[in-house]
């Protein structure tokens, strides 16, 4: 990828990535998963894992970053290889 195509792809985001570390754990309606946490921004995150989900797939998780460990939902919007993007559901 060269530079203009990734000036266009970090254009796309409404909000700016942080890089983060760690361990993070999913389930789905199949079973419990983990993987590691790449990035994350306001609306999702990135995780790396070799349990690559579907696009459209729903995931339940807790933040490794937030304090709450609260369980937050959220839907697989992109997958490759390395793993999946994931969008952050807005839920009461």
């Amino acid at each position: 990828m060269n530079n203009s195509e990734k000036e266009k792809d970090s254009e796309k985001r409404e909000h700016s990535r942080t890089k983060f570390s760690g361990h993070i754990f999913f389930t789905t309606p199949e079973g419990f998963f983990e993987g590691d946490l790449i990035n994350y921004s306001q609306n999702g995150l990135f995780i790396r894992t070799t349990n690559i989900l579907m696009v459209g797939e729903i995931i339940t998780f807790a933040l490794p970053y937030s304090d709450d460990h609260v369980k937050r939902r959220g839907k697989v919007v992109w997958a490759n290889e390395s793993g999946f993007g994931v969008e952050l559901l807005n839920e009461p």
